[in-house]
């Protein structure tokens, strides 16, 4: 019953982002003004509208009117004339006008709600022009307010025309009981119920389009807007491309091939051969389309894309739908625009295409492409854009899908129990077999009561969480919390209802489902609602570190997170803190950064996160910071040696008795001068120049075999750095689009393997030319 009504609602909150600027549709006016065949053809239908409105009323009406025509002179009684004969003529007339005043009371309250919207939106243009944008909400009130309309005409008019017309009292008889219950009291008394049901039926609506619209704005109108501002954007820019590049030549064929060949789904081959193969019998397929789509609408804007697959529109719709033919759109567009030998596209290139009349419409559209605001895009940005887009846009879809399930549920349990309730009063008072059972019925209804009073509250609990509380959309990342716990599992939402929602957990890509009910309970956190996200690093450091070492780190890091090739993943913002000192032996330092964007992405989170962790460490362990290395490490090696009893006497004497003892340890030794018996001198130093050559020769070979060593070792670890440098860079990289994900749920929003669209030494084909308006796209 209000699923029609559901389609109006959908429509205008789709449309509210163009309306807050005084728009019918958010569409350019100056651009869209009808000509003369399209205002002729508009005027025609709305006359053959009306024609086809008056006739219907008629075809009913003049029927029931006859009667009334017939007997309208009867109304009085004459002698000449039984009183049982005027009695049915009277009652005729009478019930004739009825359901007259019935019919036309049905199609004036019709017309009502077909009117109000467009009352409403001009009393709305002097009253207050903010509130002009809900003048389409109005057009779902239009069955409610035909049903209360009809209702209510129904019940005065049989009131004032039959239950309390004196007119036909005779209709009681002589000896009637003017107290008697009879059977135009019970029409009339139903239809005083059904007034009353008729009111809270249109109560009910009104509070089902003030959840639809108030849900809507809240949750959809931000990405709504974005989403359309990207369309838009894209539609021009690719407009712009097939000027700059046709089909026909050849420049993108590869790509003009997965555009045109889009359907949206997971394999898109079939459709590649279905149309190859009506190719191969001499059938276009978008020909014979676009042939269809004008002739069932001659007078329409070319811009129409009804019925016309080469359209635009069409064209973009489709490219956004599977992520490898938004890849193929992306490219196309960045190459067409970019000039040769630049890897990067600004917001001049776009305006020197569109020409210098459209500089501010080439802004927008540069500011709404740069979502990172960093002044330029290069391929992969732009393909990782444009694939961000699609799946922003289907999550919108499957969002108002499940959402519009939900109020469509909620919708038909509250009408189900308004009509329960009317009919179990009707039944209870003109049925007596139920006034007898009455208490015993209403025994049963309290114990059932009891019964489903769990699962009520659960429903109520839903109906409360999803439309009210409302923590999250289709596809966001919240973080889950119980409440005693600070442990949170990631999880991406994927369906919603108003019992139960469906999440997948990001760790080990599981369907997790919990009850509305237990998840009013935790604490959520949405992370894809948030703006750009902060991540805190903890580390314990040797108390004895250096603050010069601490500078040192953070000057690195600041430097990195400035570096032009990270101010699209970071911002340069960096917080080093001292923040605990554990024992007097540890330090507790505190690193904080933040990225671009939130970490809704969960592959370009990890890939940004690794890339900041990979230069902490390379940076930590090139200014050597942390505790010292234990004894006999590498950067801390021990020595033995070997020594006599006498020499280390003499070393330690040495070092606490100076020259004295020097000259004790020498007697204790017997060396010459000391007063002990000594071998002779020459005996001596023979044996000790013998053993010195010896040792010379020895040590020659040692150096020579040690710089070997020490040569290899180097050899080694340039090997090692440059292999630890290779690593690195591919640690570090950041993907264009999340890896690719078979799961038929997620094939649309998902993305695929696309590093054949983005390669880093991908530069423009542009070429500028010496005219300034050779290369200049007019529509």
């Amino acid at each position: 019953m209000f699923s029609s009504g559901r389609t109006d609602i959908l429509l205008t909150t789709h449309q509210l982002a163009g309306s807050f600027e005084g728009k019918a549709d958010g569409s350019d006016d100056a651009l869209n003004q009808p000509t003369g065949s399209q205002y002729s053809v508009y005027a025609m239908k709305h006359v053959l509208w009306a024609v086809r409105y008056i006739a219907v009323v008629l075809v009913v009406g003049v029927p029931l009117a006859i009667p009334i025509i017939v007997f309208r002179n009867d109304q009085e009684v004459y002698d000449d004339e039984s009183i049982e004969k005027k009695q049915y003529r009277q009652l005729v007339f009478y019930l004739f006008s009825w359901l007259l005043t019935c019919w036309l009371g049905f199609w004036i309250s019709d017309a009502l709600g077909l009117a109000l919207p467009y009352i409403f939106r001009f009393v709305a243009r002097y009253v207050n022009p903010a509130h002009q944008r809900y003048w389409r909400v109005m057009r779902v009130m239009k069955r409610p307010i035909t049903i209360i309309g009809l209702v209510i005409v129904s019940y005065v008019s049989f009131t004032i025309l039959i239950n309390e017309n004196e007119l036909l009292a005779v209709n009681f008889g002589e000896h009637a009981d003017p107290d008697s219950f009879g059977w135009d009291d019970a029409i009339d008394d139903i239809l005083a119920q059904c007034t009353l049901w008729a009111a809270f039926y249109f109560v009910e609506k009104i509070v089902i389009v003030y959840i639809t619209v108030h849900y809507h704005y809240r949750s959809n109108l931000v990405r709504i807007e974005h989403s359309k501002d990207m369309h838009n954007a894209l539609m021009t820019l690719y407009d712009v491309s097939v000027y700059l590049y046709p089909p026909a030549q050849g420049h993108f064929e590869e790509e003009d091939r997965i555009i045109r060949n889009a359907t949206g789904a997971e394999h898109g081959e079939h459709r590649v051969r279905a149309t190859s193969y009506l190719s191969r019998l001499g059938v276009d397929t978008y020909g014979m389309t676009d042939f269809f789509g004008n002739f069932m609408s001659p007078g329409a804007s070319s811009k129409s894309h009804w019925l016309r697959p080469a359209s635009t529109y069409a064209v973009v719709e489709r490219a956004l739908a599977n992520p490898k033919s938004a890849a193929a759109l992306a490219k196309r567009i960045w190459m067409s625009l970019v000039v040769v030998g630049k890897e990067s596209m600004c917001q001049e290139d776009i305006a020197e295409v569109l020409g210098p009349f459209r500089r501010d419409e080439a802004e927008q559209i540069f500011k709404v492409l740069d979502e990172n605001e960093s002044g330029d895009i290069q391929l992969d940005e732009m393909v990782w854009t444009v694939v961000e887009a699609g799946r922003i846009r289907h999550a919108i879809f499957q969002n108002m899908h499940d959402i519009d399930h939900c109020i469509n549920t909620f919708d038909w349990v509250a009408l189900a129990i308004l009509g329960t309730v009317m009919v179990f009063f009707i039944l209870v008072l003109y049925v007596p077999t139920i006034k007898q059972i009455q208490q015993t019925a209403s025994l049963i209804i309290v114990g059932l009561s009891f019964a489903v009073g769990r699962t009520f509250n659960h429903f109520l609990t839903g109906c409360v969480f999803v439309f009210f509380d409302h923590p999250f959309d289709v596809g966001d990342r919240v973080e889950v919390f119980n409440r005693a716990s600070t442990q949170s599992t990631s999880l991406i939402v994927k369906r919603q209802s108003l019992l139960y929602t469906v999440f997948r957990r990001i760790d080990n890509f599981s369907d997790l489902q919990i009850a509305n009910e237990q998840l009013s309970q935790k604490r959520i956190e949405n992370v894809t609602r948030s703006g750009f996200n902060r991540q805190s690093i903890f580390m314990l450091i040797d108390f004895r570190t250096s603050f010069q070492d601490l500078m040192a780190l953070r000057g690195e890091l600041e430097d990195f997170l400035k570096h032009p090739d990270n101010r699209r993943d970071y911002q340069p913002g960096l917080s080093l803190n001292i923040v605990n000192v554990h024992e007097l032996n540890r330090m507790e330092l505190k690193c904080a950064f933040n990225h671009k964007s939130n970490w809704s992405n969960e592959p370009l989170r990890a890939a940004r996160s690794m890339k900041f962790m990979c230069k902490l460490v390379a940076a930590i362990r090139r200014i050597k910071l942390g505790s010292p290395p234990p004894v006999g490490d590498e950067r801390r090696p021990n020595y033995t040696v070997m020594m006599s009893d006498g020499e280390q006497n003499r070393k330690r004497l040495a070092k606490h008795g100076g020259d004295d003892g020097d000259e004790s340890a020498d007697r204790a030794q017997g060396y010459p001068g000391t007063g002990q018996e000594t071998k002779p001198l020459d005996l001596v130093f023979g044996i000790s120049g013998v053993q010195r050559g010896e040792q010379d020769a020895e040590t020659t070979q040692a150096q020579l075999e040690e710089a070997e060593r020490l040569a290899r070792k180097a050899a080694r670890a340039e090997a090692q750095l440059a292999a630890e440098a290779d690593a690195m860079a591919g640690l570090v990289k950041i993907p264009a689009v999340p890896p690719t994900n078979k799961s038929k749920h997620d094939a649309v929003s998902t993305g695929v393997d696309i590093d054949h669209y983005v390669t880093r030494s991908s530069t423009g084909l542009r070429t500028k030319s010496n005219s300034a308006t050779e290369h200049v796209f007019r529509r």
